[in-house]
C-alpha cells in the first residue's frame, strides 16, 4: 500500500528531515498563515501547525494546516486533548483527511486555566495514548471508537510528543505501542541526558519501531532563556545557554549559533532520524538555523510510488 504522508516517504527513505512550527494567528488572517508557511518553504520537509498552544485561543491547527496544504506544502496537524471530546478529535480527523491532511500529532494539550479563557470547561476525555489507539483504530480497522464502521478510513502518518527531560523511554514505549509512528521531542539542551535516552531507547529497539526528531528551540535573548527555565516545566534549560547569551553581542545570532550547534550534535546520535524547530514568535529564524546547520538545500521527496507502507 502507497504511503500518503511526503514526510512518512522521506523517513522512509532513510532521509535526515527536518519539521518546523508556526503558531496560527490570533485572528482569522489567511494572509498571516501564508507568510509564515511560505517563509519556511526551502527550510523544512513539514510544518506543524500548533493546536491552542499554552491555552491561548488561535486559529484552530486544522484550518491552518488546510492552508498549508493548499500552499503544496506539508502539514503536521497536532491534535490536543485538553479542548475536545472524542467526537470531535474523530470528526477534526475525518475532515482534515478528506482535505489532503495526511500527518497528525497526538497531543494532550495545556490545561485552558493557564491561558486567556481560564474559566473554560476543561474536557480530557482523553489522553494522548488513547487518542493515539483510536486514531489507528480509524485508520487500519475503519472504525469509530465506538465500534461503529466508517464508510472510508482515513489515510495519515501519525506521531506522538516525548520529553526525554523529564521521561524514562518506558513512556516512549507505550506510546509507540499506541500506535504512535513518529516522535519529535520536547526542547532540548542538556545533551548529555538526551544522549543516555537515546541509549536506552536504542537498547530497547524503539529507534527502529518509530521515527525519532530531536526537538531544538531558538532562543532570542538571555531572558527567554531564563523564561523557558523558569516557567516551562520539564525544559531542562542549563545556565551555560543563559550564560552565553548574556555574554553575546548580538543574542538573536548567537541563539541562532547555539540551535544550529544542538542540530549538528542531536543528528550525530545514534537513531536520531531528524530535527523539530521551534520559537517563541520568532518563525523567521528557523531557516537561519537551518542554513548554519549545513542543512540546505533541502533534498526532494521521494516519488509516491517508490516507497511502500
Amino acid at each position: 500500500m502507497k504511503s500518503f504522508s511526503e514526510l512518512q516517504r522521506r523517513l522512509q527513505a532513510g532521509h535526515i528531515v527536518v519539521t518546523g512550527e508556526i503558531a496560527p494567528p490570533r485572528g482569522a488572517s489567511r494572509a498571516a498563515v501564508e507568510r509564515l508557511a511560505l517563509g519556511l518553504r526551502d527550510a523544512v520537509d513539514a510544518i506543524n501547525l500548533t493546536d491552542n498552544q499554552r491555552g491561548l485561543g488561535r486559529m484552530s491547527a486544522l484550518g491552518a494546516g488546510i492552508i498549508v496544504r493548499q500552499l503544496g506544502l506539508e502539514p503536521i496537524v497536532q491534535m490536543t486533548c485538553q479542548h475536545r471530546n472524542r467526537i470531535a478529535l474523530q470528526a477534526d480527523v475525518l475532515s482534515g483527511a478528506a482535505c489532503g491532511i495526511t500527518n497528525f500529532l497526538a497531543m494532550t494539550g495545556d490545561h485552558p486555566k493557564i491561558g486567556d479563557h481560564p474559566d473554560a470547561k476543561n474536557v480530557l476525555d482523553l489522553n494522548s495514548f488513547q487518542l493515539l489507539k483510536i486514531l489507528r483504530t480509524m485508520r487500519d480497522e475503519g472504525k469509530f471508537q465506538s465500534g461503529v464502521a466508517l464508510t472510508e478510513a482515513p489515510r495519515f502518518f501519525l506521531g506522538g510528543v516525548a520529553n526525554p527531560n523529564i521521561e524514562r523511554v518506558a513512556r516512549l514505549e507505550r506510546k509507540i505501542q499506541f500506535g504512535a509512528e513518529f516522535i519529535q521531542t520536547q526542547i532540548l539542551f542538556d545533551l548529555d541526558r538526551f544522549r543516555q535516552w537515546m541509549a536506552d531507547a536504542r537498547a530497547a529497539g524503539l529507534h527502529q519501531k518509530a521515527y525519532i526528531l530531536a526537538g531544538i528551540m531558538v532562543v532570542k535573548s538571555a531572558q527567554s532563556a531564563r523564561f523557558l527555565r523558569d516557567h516551562l516545566p520539564g525544559s531542562r534549560v542549563p545556565e551555560w545557554v543563559i550564560e552565553r547569551m548574556e555574554r553575546a553581542a548580538h543574542p538573536e545570532e548567537e541563539g541562532i549559533a547555539i540551535a544550529a550547534e544542538l542540530a549538528q550534535e542531536l543528528l550525530a546520535i545514534e537513531g536520531v532520524r531528524g530535527i523539530h524547530i521551534m520559537s517563541v514568535g520568532w518563525t523567521k529564524a528557523i531557516p537561519q538555523v537551518v542554513a548554519r546547520a549545513g542543512l540546505i538545500p533541502r533534498p526532494p521527496a521521494p516519488p509516491a510510488d517508490d516507497v511502500q507502507e
